[in-house]
């Protein structure tokens, strides 16, 4: 009996422990995934903040830009903003889609 019991104690616990190692490369895997996708967005938001607010600051000051100022209101910022959020997460779930796939089948 003690043989059978320690034949089921390795056999459980190495199933166990690769059970555990794929999930936490998939964990890291995922995370570090995520930490790009975001770091990403956050550079590119700043780099339009930085660089396009002020030429468009600029233009709406002249008067064809109070022309285009009425076609655009002073919330298509924020729409842009939110369609532009709404993008990084649709592709932060492809690329969790893609990463659970791949991890699946090796």
């Amino acid at each position: 009996m003690p043989l059978l019991g320690q034949l089921l104690v390795t056999l459980f616990g190495s199933f166990f422990a690769s059970l555990a190692k794929d999930a936490t490369r998939k964990a890291a895997t995922l995370a570090a995934a995520f930490a790009a996708i975001v770091a990403a967005g956050v550079a590119l938001m700043l780099v339009f903040n930085n660089t396009v607010s002020p030429l468009v600051s600029q233009v709406f000051n002249t008067q064809y830009g109070q022309f285009l100022g009425l076609a655009f209101p002073p919330v298509a910022g924020t729409c842009i903003s939110a369609f532009t959020t709404c993008w990084v997460a649709c592709g932060t779930y492809r690329l969790y889609l893609q990463i659970t796939q791949a991890s699946a089948s090796s």
